[in-house]
């Protein structure tokens, strides 16, 4: 496979990944609400290993511990997600999440689901026929 492009909005960032992504879906919680400014962000996650930062740096920013969101310093856009431990046997620290919306070609990723719908914001419909929960 191709390495896939992605990159922040103003271009000082810029990434590849070494593989498609082996999850993508909606989160709805408040935190990522308020982090990226929208209703909802669609991440997606690969292996850490294929994940690469190729052109700047990340800041970051931990404002719920154990949760580290990473941006562009210049224009804002939030690119990456990591958090510590483990969610039903799953080792987040094993993948790179990010927001998929960032990849050069979105439309490569495909979502399965909606979490956090119990943070879901009222004015917003579900009727894509994905699967939702109520947390992760």
């Amino acid at each position: 496979m191709k390495k896939l492009k992605g990159g922040c909005y103003c271009g000082a960032i810029r990434y590849v990944i070494a593989s498609p992504p082996k999850w993508s879906g909606h989160c709805h919680c408040r935190s990522c609400q308020l982090a990226l400014g929208g209703a909802f962000v669609t991440w997606s996650k690969v292996p850490l290993a294929d994940f690469t930062i190729t052109k700047g740096g990340l800041k970051h920013i931990e404002k719920t511990p154990g949760v580290r969101r990473g941006f562009c310093g210049e224009c804002g856009t939030t690119l990456t997600y990591a958090a510590e431990g483990e969610v039903d046997g799953q080792d987040w620290g094993a993948d790179a999440w990010f927001a998929t919306a960032t990849l050069d070609d979105p439309s490569i990723a495909k979502p399965e689901t909606h979490v956090f719908v119990s943070h879901k914001q009222p004015w917003i419909k579900l009727a894509d026929g994905l699967p939702s929960f109520d947390q992760f």
